[in-house]
């Protein structure tokens, strides 16, 4: 009995065993339940592709079942990186710009700078706090004279690592 109130709050979706709609947006929300299956909604949210069970089926969207892409802004907790890391520049040694990679396990507070030979920082590639992920900055050096750089990667106020590049002209 549950199930069919709920269907009164979805106005617009489709419920059969061999049939699609061509579009399916709910208009209030709410739960559609089965034995095997819960299907939760807020208002204006828009379901898409195929939901069964073995006393419902729910067929939405633009699709055929078997055509459905999986997008989202975020990244795969098994593709975050586990640890903080600094990698090696490539190519090494460069003329005139370099790319400098990094990863973060967490959100954090993040610099990335470039010291000289004799310690002198020159320039200061990322500052602020990152989400969790890998990046790759691009390091120009196109004014700067050839020798060694030093690199240091800093997160959450502790040093990470340093690493050594060769600019060569």
């Amino acid at each position: 009995m549950r199930l069919y109130k709920t269907l009164l709050v979805l106005c617009g979706l489709l419920i059969s065993s061999a049939t699609q709609a061509q579009s399916v947006i709910s208009f209030m929300g709410g739960t559609l339940e089965s034995s095997t299956m819960t299907l939760s909604f807020t208002a204006g949210e828009a379901l898409v592709g195929n939901f069964s069970g073995n006393s419902i089926s729910v067929a939405g969207g633009f699709s055929n079942g078997n055509d459905l892409v999986s997008t989202s802004n975020e990244i795969p907790k098994d593709d975050l990186p586990v640890t903080f890391r600094l990698r090696q520049n490539y190519p090494n040694p460069f003329n005139p710009s370099t790319n400098i990679s990094f990863d973060l396990p967490r959100s954090s507070e993040i610099r990335l700078e470039v010291f000289n030979s004799i310690g002198a920082k020159v320039a200061i590639l990322a500052e602020g706090r990152k989400p969790a992920g890998s990046y790759t900055l691009r390091f120009n050096a196109s004014t700067f004279a050839s020798g060694m750089y030093f690199y240091r990667f800093i997160a959450d106020g502790k040093v990470i690592s340093t690493q050594k590049m060769l600019l060569i002209k």
